[in-house]
């Protein structure tokens, strides 16, 4: 099955910004769904020599590390909130676009090195600002920055315009283009690569 025909099928349209796909995505995990998820990052990214693939905790922790596995490389993820125990940590903070409250992330400077070459990873690309904060880490700490993957767009957000300022390649496996929660039909845009 492809990818847009399982989100056709399992994704519940909520709200005109909102898609729900916890039964096979971030909540319950479909493992044949993630397997193609994984070959199609990996078909994009085999030549890029990727040795971090980050996310931000917790629903991109399945997608980073499938991706790890099949480029070779080691997942990592930003936690939320940073334990007493983590050194140095290089935090951001920001708000969620579905809980609508500001959530702290971080990530170790003892796993993010000036040594990484990074792939960022997530569920969504909307309106990007995860993606930023985790790209402005990744800068941060002085490692190459070599792209960002996405299962799902929903292009009608601002996600890949912000994500245009670090001149990487932004791949999406599923573009949307909008949805209606009254009907419950999505729209599909072509998939993009930047």
């Amino acid at each position: 099955m492809q990818l847009q025909d399982w989100v056709q099928r399992y994704g519940v349209v909520v709200g005109p910004e909102f898609l729900r796909v916890d039964g096979f995505l971030n909540h319950r995990i479909d493992p044949a769904f993630m397997e193609e998820v994984g070959q199609r990052l990996l078909d994009r990214f085999a030549n890029s020599n990727v040795s971090c693939v980050l996310t931000a905790e917790a629903a991109g922790n399945v997608i980073a590390y499938e991706a790890a596995r099949r480029l070779g490389a080691r997942a990592l993820y930003a936690k939320k909130g940073h334990a007493s125990t983590m050194n140095s940590p290089y935090v951001r903070t920001l708000i969620s676009p579905t809980k609508g409250t500001a959530a702290e992330l971080a990530v170790s400077k003892d796993y993010l090195t000036e040594k990484e070459r990074v792939l960022i990873v997530d569920d969504f690309l909307y309106r990007g600002d995860t993606s930023s904060a985790l790209a402005d880490m990744v800068i941060e700490s002085g490692a190459s920055l070599v792209g960002f993957g996405f299962v799902i767009a929903k292009e009608f957000g601002e996600g890949r315009q912000v994500l245009a300022r670090y001149e990487r390649p932004v791949v999406t496996l599923v573009s949307i283009g909008s949805m209606d929660p009254e009907t419950g039909g999505i729209v599909f845009a072509e998939a993009e690569e930047d």
